[in-house]
């Protein structure tokens, strides 16, 4: 999926403006660019405690917990986290 999108500009004047009225033809559009796509939600990124790694987000034991009570083995909790299952080993090594 592409992080981009076009978007058709027009430049109204003040009176076409007031004219305007909703699903008025406009004729072609006085140019079209290219924006990047504005998620709700983007990865936090922090660097790791002297380590030179980058953290998204960094699960907490209780999350953890909260998964492994839902049945959700170690595997699908990395999937779920979107973090390797050796990163998930290491978290739990650290709490």
């Amino acid at each position: 999926m592409s992080r981009y999108t076009t978007v058709k500009v027009w430049q109204l004047t003040p009176e076409q403006i007031a004219n305007y009225k909703p699903g008025m033809d406009l004729g072609e559009p006085d140019r079209i660019e290219r924006v990047k796509i504005v998620t709700e939600f983007e990865p936090v990124r922090r660097k790791g405690k002297g380590r030179g790694i980058h953290i998204k987000g960094r699960m907490t034991f209780r999350d953890y917990e909260m998964q492994r009570n839902r049945g959700l083995n170690d595997v699908q909790i990395a999937d779920l986290y979107g973090i390797k299952l050796d990163t998930l080993q290491f978290y739990k090594y650290t709490w």
